[in-house]
């Protein structure tokens, strides 16, 4: 969601993509919100907010004192809260218990935070060239985490490749779907974030339906299928 938050992506993508009748988008929604058991949508929402929060207070805090190492913060906070949501995301549909602890996890720890700083800088060398193969790129590169996360050992490269291939087809796809929460952002503005806050787990479970969905398309066809054929 922070993508159409942080206006990364043109508004009127964003309304284009919003008017595409596509019945998957409502489906992965559905599936995405069957996952979470009682109590565990707040749990999730809660959770991942002071998370978030946490990290972003100690950025501040470091800030004032270790201005040199500020930024590794937030780098090795947010990288291990991107990993951790998707442990979660596990966790929530095997049915297990969860708590912030598993935002945080440090299996791993070298291969996440070098995927989260890789991807960021080449992202920042594909934006000098205008914005809009900045925006491609970061949809191309969208799904790294989740292949780190599905294959541990895997290298960091090749993490970033194997998203990049399997994105192919896809990146409007994943336009819609995050369009479709366009709405709540608007809403979450006006709510000092309680919006955003609320809806967050469908956010972040819809994000890993879709992974599954697009993975699932990669490893049937060499040729990249489009899984939910709306060409």
């Amino acid at each position: 969601m922070k993508i159409f938050l942080s206006g990364s992506v043109p508004l009127i993508i964003v309304i284009i993509a919003l008017f595409q009748k596509i019945e998957w988008r409502r489906h992965i929604k559905e599936q995405a919100r069957s996952y979470f058991q009682e109590g565990a949508w707040i749990k999730f929402a809660l959770c991942l907010t002071v998370s978030v929060l946490g990290t972003m207070i100690v950025t501040v805090i470091v800030g004032r004192f270790l201005t040199f190492f500020a930024f590794l913060v937030p780098l090795f906070g947010m990288s291990m809260i991107s990993y951790g949501t998707i442990d979660v995301m596990h966790r929530i549909r095997r049915g297990q218990e969860f708590g912030l602890r598993d935002f945080f996890p440090t299996d791993q720890l070298g291969s996440v935070v070098g995927l989260y700083f890789i991807k960021g800088l080449y992202l920042f060398f594909w934006s000098l060239l205008l914005a809009v193969p900045g925006i491609i790129k970061s949809y191309s590169y969208s799904q790294a985490m989740f292949i780190l996360n599905d294959n541990p050992g895997i290298g960091i490269d090749e993490a970033i490749t194997r998203s990049r291939e399997m994105m192919k087809g896809h990146k409007w796809e994943l336009v819609v779907l995050q369009s479709s929460f366009f709405g709540w952002a608007i809403l979450g503005s006006f709510t000092f974030g309680l919006a955003i806050v609320y809806i967050l787990p469908l956010y972040a479970m819809s994000m890993f339906v879709f992974y599954d969905y697009v993975k699932n398309g990669y490893l049937k066809s060499n040729q990249y299928e489009n899984v939910y054929t709306v060409y």
